[in-house]
Order: C-alpha cells, then structure tokens, then sequence
C-alpha cells in the first residue's frame, strides 16, 4: 500500500527524508495498521525500502513540479489514499480521479481522520471515458492549465491505455503538464533480480504490472499523444542530489523512471 510506503518512510529511515507526507499515518487509520507495521518491523526488506524509494521519489518529483508552476488545477490519477489536497495551497483545486469503490473506501478513511480540502471527487473508469471528458463534467475550467498526476498507475495499464491517458492530458484546452511514473526494462543481471522481486510482490498483492516502457518509449508516448515539451527522468535524477548523500539505505534503483510531458513551456 503505497500510502503505508509514504507513512512508514518518516518512521524508519534518515534524514533527510525524500518526501514528508505528514498525514499518510492518519488517513491509513485501522484498516493500514497491519501493512504500516509490516514495513516497521522490517525496514532493511530490499522490496519494502524499494517501495518506499518508489512512492516517495514520485511524490516528491510530481509536487516539486506542480509547486514550481501556476496551475491550480490538479487531478490525481488513481488517487487512492494520496494527501495532497489536505496538504496543499488552499488555492490549487484538487479533482480525485479513481474508481467509485475506492473512492467510498477514501472518503470514509478522510471522514474518519478529520480531514477535509479542496478536493472534488471525480468516479470514472478511464477504460470507459477519456480523462479530459470527465474533468469537464466534474466542473474543471478548461480555460486554465491542469497538471496531471498518474502515480503508480501506469505499469498497472497497457501501453495503448498510457497513450489514451497521454492523449487526453495533451488535449486540454488550458494547457497541460502530465507527471507518470513507469517501470522500465532490466539492464543488467541485478536490476533484473531487484525488479521481479518487486513485480512479485505487486502480483501477490493481486496487482500484476501490465507493461513496462523504456525512457525512449515513454517520450515517444508523449510526444504522439501532443507534448511538445518531453523528458523521461531516471529515479536518481528525480530528486536534489543531495537527498541521495545518505547514511540509511535508501538508494535510486534502476527498475523505474518518471515522464514529465507538457503542452506549455
């Protein structure tokens, strides 16, 4: 669970931390105990401190980007347990896109925890509806730039599922930058090993991974899909370098990469 991942990040490893989600410990409530003190109790687990490094690096990477624009529009992707709209600027305007039942499942988690923001939740099945359609619905001005967040999604959807998504992004009418993390080949013999221990870990969580993209493949994605502006980023890029100046073992790992795409400069 990625939310007990960003939780459990604070708890167990060194300063400096790569991402600081404050309220992933009080949004998880009874039903993230167990998978909270799972990765407690075993923090040096090479797959638990992978899945850390993942969830934080690509927070960290899409809410320094967005954070660093003026679009006031942002609609997280799969949302599932993410805290950005009780984190963030009262002034960007948060739309949740997630299935119906999680959605049920994080309002009540919210409800629970005392958490409210600026937040408009956004039920769709993006199989079924191009992501840009239901914004309109749920009331988001097409006249403004929207930021797209789509963590922790993209392995779990085929590359012509990526290129819908991409697609829908690049056609908002206000200007679009869209942020995806993706998994990408081994090259060597250990990233290999590192990789299927983490992609089996996904299966057994009944989550199998669906694609994997290299950085050239990602960028040409984005760019059929209309971004002008492309750049797939190594997770050991995606941060300072100076938060990889560590004494724990939170190390970037060569099993996964970030896209940033935009229609604006």
């Amino acid at each position: 669970m990625a939310a007990a991942a960003r939780a459990a990040h604070l708890e167990v490893d060194a300063a400096p931390h790569l991402f600081a989600d404050t309220l992933a410990a009080r949004l998880l409530g009874p039903d993230g105990d167990e998978p909270l003190r799972y990765q407690c109790a075993y923090p040096d687990h090479p797959v638990l401190r992978a899945v850390r490094i993942e969830v934080t690096v690509r927070a960290r990477f899409a809410e320094d980007l967005l954070a660093a624009t003026d679009v006031r529009q942002y609609a997280v992707v799969g949302a599932g347990l993410d805290t950005y709209a009780y984190r963030a600027d009262a002034g960007v305007r948060v739309f949740e896109v997630d299935r119906e039942s999680a959605q049920a499942a994080k309002r009540a988690a919210a409800e629970r925890a005392g958490l409210a923001g600026p937040v408009t939740y956004v039920p769709a099945d993006l199989a079924e509806a191009p992501l840009d359609g239901v914004l309109r619905e749920a009331g988001a001005d097409i006249h403004a730039p929207l930021f797209v967040g789509a963590l922790g999604l993209a392995m779990y959807l085929t590359l012509d599922e990526v290129a819908q998504l991409a697609a829908a992004a690049a056609a908002w009418p206000g200007g679009a930058h869209l942020v995806l993390d993706f998994m990408h080949p081994p090259h060597d013999e250990a990233t290999r090993a590192h990789g299927e221990q983490i992609e089996a870990a996904a299966a057994a969580g009944g989550d199998p991974w669906v694609s994997r993209m290299t950085l050239e493949e990602a960028v040409d994605i984005a760019r059929a899909a209309g971004f002008p502006h492309v750049r797939a980023v190594p997770q050991r890029d995606a941060l300072p370098p100076a938060l990889w100046d560590r004494s724990d073992g939170l190390r970037p790992a060569g099993t996964s990469a970030l896209l940033h795409a935009s229609t604006v400069s």
